[in-house]
């Protein structure tokens, strides 16, 4: 009898006893819910697991689950896993902490932008868009773009021009200019020149074709703005500049930009171009253009004048405002640190046009071009001879020192004058400059735009104009608070010892002319007067990093700069000991450090004889890198007498512990007793803090009625018996976070002022607790400090 699907040559009693045995084996697997394919032999079935191997699997399955959940505390328990998850077993205790954690300062005074700030109001520039495109049959791929920008702004009028017009509008409006519009060997050129042109004659706005308008131009248009520009890019070195195709280290862009007619700066543009028709700038003919009509000589000339009229000439009418990087110059696909969805992009340019040559580069070959040009420049009318034409071998970018300057996005808006990226000086981990001219804004420890800001918490507890409020600010850096205060009409008292950070804010006062509201003082704060060392081995040198947006900085880079402020190690400022330079990496270990002299000294002060009797002081901001005990001490008369609304420290307790003053948590716990019970932090642990309350109801992923309160907060709530968490973890992660104090007092004040819409007044004068006493002391002496396990707080 033949096997199953096969054909045996087996004697007929053995393939019976064969075909039984399988039988009886198909009999078994079907009591026992298995099956076999029939078309097979016994060694090639599938089999299937029984019903009550099914039953414990998915009990598995559940128990997993259940784990998971109970390892992240989310249905009606916690547990702790010593050693490899050790969670605090109160965290996730009650959803009302959400709440509670994400109160964050709830005294910020909203600033009421003044009357001649309003969008409606007048402006110098006027409702008008200029494109231009070479015919009237634009690409289909730039129309939505053409578009966006009559969405964005419906109050305002669009022309186009096509080559014709072009011509057309010079013959008519500039016959001096002709000769030399027609005389450009390229159309982008002539696009450039015709784009100075038209806004020197018109006024308005221009915008290349494959520009997207993301936000109305009204908003960003200031009554008083008479030449209105954006920072496109910016590099630490020239080299790196040219390889990216740059005219300039710093480079401003004109793919869009605003003027009212008759700006100097676009007639001195424009006679350039005119001068310089037959001038070869190099044997790159891409550069050429960018030296004849693009970025390079737009941004030399819009420079050049913004020098010539800074705001603090309040009689000039031609301003020049150059905004950051995020609202022109954002790349579309994210390069140098900016993403194209990022929020504050007003224009994105798409880069459609295809104008640069391949190479670009003329080399040894027999150079047509050229050639032609000589020719040309034969028979221009009026020309018996060419003009000279300048011939480099090569090129690069040239080498830009100094400020820029760069508007700050706050209202009312200020400039700021700053460092090339890499070359100022570094806080809380990042390069100011470079913050401030990407977005406009800068914060330690914090995305530079995500609000509220830090500085919004500090000036907005300032109040309202001329309340004659004042703002101490120690460890001003490049001034980015001290400006913002006086730009609202605030006074604001300064302390500062690093001299590249001086320069920039000396600078940035005299450009916006806030000499009679800022006072500046080269010194360092702290709880006794002494000289101190603040060089050692020459100036401090800059960081020089490849692109717009470094990374971490170098410990011995951190060190100069700490050093250079006057708050670094005590050993470094102690003017006998003699440390060297390249002993900071050694200082961070810990170990002998080599010897060398101070090459610098500086006075360090304490606060109060800086603050006369009848200064009212509202805020005190400090960036002291670990110094915040001793500067709090040396500033104990201020603090007692008329205690200041808000406190703003950026808080590094690894610092404070290598300076050796009192740490982070005893520090806390004083101002607390003081009466500062009104208590936030932002950075780092805050955000951690969030993610950890909430981490539960993100893995259920069940929604309940206070969903949308799961928006992570910027500042979260911080009571008393948070303080030695947030120190052990903010030390345990080397960054530093923002901590700010409210009075008691004043927090119950403002509370009720707000509420009814009328101004906040100074501070009353009040008997707080001593800060020197004998339960409370704020002391340049070590404190004892008990250990704190670091783990995540609630």
């Amino acid at each position: 009898m033949p096997g199953l699907g096969s054909k045996s040559t087996l004697p007929i009693h053995q393939q019976e006893t064969q075909h039984l045995h399988r039988q009886q084996h198909l009999q078994q697997a079907h009591s026992s819910s298995l099956w076999c394919c029939w078309n097979c032999t016994l060694s090639c079935c599938f089999w299937l697991p029984r019903t009550g191997s099914l039953w414990k699997l998915l009990a598995l399955i559940v128990g997993l689950v259940v784990t998971f959940h109970a390892a992240s505390c989310g249905y009606f328990f916690c547990v702790k896993f010593p050693g490899l998850l050790e969670l605090p077993g109160n965290m996730y205790d009650d959803i009302s902490d959400i709440y509670y954690l994400s109160g964050g300062p709830r005294v910020i005074p909203s600033y009421k932008h003044p009357a001649s700030q309003r969008n409606h109001d007048p402006k110098l520039i006027p409702q008008i868009i200029h494109q231009t495109y070479k015919s009237s049959q634009v690409p289909n791929s730039v129309r939505p773009m053409m578009q966006s920008w009559r969405q964005a702004n419906p109050n305002w009028e669009i022309r186009f021009y096509d080559d014709e017009a072009c011509l057309e509008f010079v013959q008519h409006e500039f016959p001096e200019y002709l000769d030399a519009y027609r005389n450009l060997p390229k159309h982008v050129e002539r696009s450039d020149f015709f784009r100075y042109m038209v806004v020197l004659r018109m006024g308005g706005l221009y915008a290349d074709v494959d520009t997207e308008c993301r936000r109305p131009i009204d908003e960003i248009i200031k009554p008083r703005d008479t030449l209105l520009v954006g920072w496109e890019n910016e590099f630490a070195t020239p080299e790196i500049a040219a390889h990216r195709n740059y005219a300039r280290t710093r480079q401003v862009l004109q793919w869009v930009f605003a003027a009212a007619p008759g700006h100097p700066a676009l007639r001195e543009i424009c006679d350039h171009i005119a001068q310089n028709v037959y001038t070869q700038f190099s044997q790159n003919t891409n550069r050429d253009t960018l030296e004849r009509t693009g970025p390079g000589v737009f941004t030399d000339y819009v420079l050049k004048h913004a020098a010539m009229h800074p705001p603090s000439k309040r009689d000039d009418p031609w301003t020049v405002r150059l905004l950051p990087k995020v609202h022109f110059g954002v790349h579309p696909v994210g390069l140098d640190g900016i993403e194209p969805d990022a929020s504050g992009i007003t224009v994105l340019h798409h880069y459609l046009g295809t104008w640069k040559v391949r190479g670009g580069w003329s080399r040894n070959r027999i150079d047509l071009y050229r050639l032609w040009r000589k020719a040309k420049s034969y028979m221009a009318p009026g020309s018996s001879k060419p003009q000279k034409v300048v011939d480099k071998p090569s090129w690069h970018a040239p080498h830009q020192t100094g400020l820029f300057p760069v508007s700050i996005e706050w209202e009312p808006p200020f400039t700021m004058l700053v460092d090339l990226v890499g070359h100022g000086d570094h806080q809380a981990g990042s390069d100011v400059s470079a913050s401030l001219t990407a977005w406009g804004s800068w914060q330690p420890a914090l995305a530079p735009t995500r609000g509220p800001t830090v500085l919004d918490a500090l000036i907005g507890s300032l109040g309202s104009r001329g309340s004659n409020r004042v703002l101490l600010d120690i460890g001003a850096g490049q001034g980015l608070f001290s400006l913002a205060a006086a730009a609202r009409g605030h006074r604001a008292i300064a302390f500062e010892l690093s001299a590249n950070s001086l320069a920039s804010m000396e600078a940035s006062i005299a450009f916006n002319g806030f000499q009679d509201v800022l006072t500046l003082h080269k010194a360092a704060l702290g709880s006794q007067d002494e000289e101190i060392c603040v060089e050692r081995g020459g100036p401090p040198k800059a960081p020089v990093f490849g692109g717009a947006n470094p990374a971490s900085v170098p410990s011995h880079i951190k060190h100069q700069v700490d050093l250079a402020r006057g708050y670094s190690h005590p050993q470094l400022h102690n003017i006998s000991a003699k440390v060297s330079l390249d002993a900071l990496e050694a200082l961070a270990e810990h170990e002998p450090l080599p010897l060398a002299n101070c090459t610098r000294t500086a006075r360090r002060f304490k606060g109060n004889q800086f603050v006369l009797n009848e200064t009212k002081v509202a805020a005190i901001r400090i960036s002291a890198n670990g110094w915040e005990a001793s500067v709090l001490h040396g500033l104990q008369d201020v603090i007692t007498q008329s205690p200041p609304s808000v406190i703003l420290m950026e808080l590094t307790p690894s610092q404070m512990q290598a300076v050796g003053l009192a740490d982070a948590a005893t520090l806390l716990q004083q101002l607390y007793d003081l009466g500062y019970t009104d208590i936030s932090h932002s950075g780092y642990v805050c955000d951690e803090r969030w993610y950890n309350l909430t981490r539960s109801i993100r893995l259920r992923g069940l929604g309940f009625a206070g969903q949308d309160s799961l928006r992570q907060p910027t500042w979260c709530t911080l009571p008393p018996d948070k303080f030695h968490a947030l120190s052990a973890r903010t030390s345990q992660q080397q960054r530093p976070e923002n901590i700010l104090l409210i009075y008691k007092a004043a927090a119950k004040s403002r509370q009720s002022l707000l509420s009814q819409g009328t101004p906040i007044p100074s501070n009353s004068s009040t008997s707080g607790a001593p800060l020197v006493g004998h339960n409370v002391t704020v002391s340049v002496s070590t404190v004892v400090r008990t250990p704190v396990t670091a783990q995540p707080i609630q």
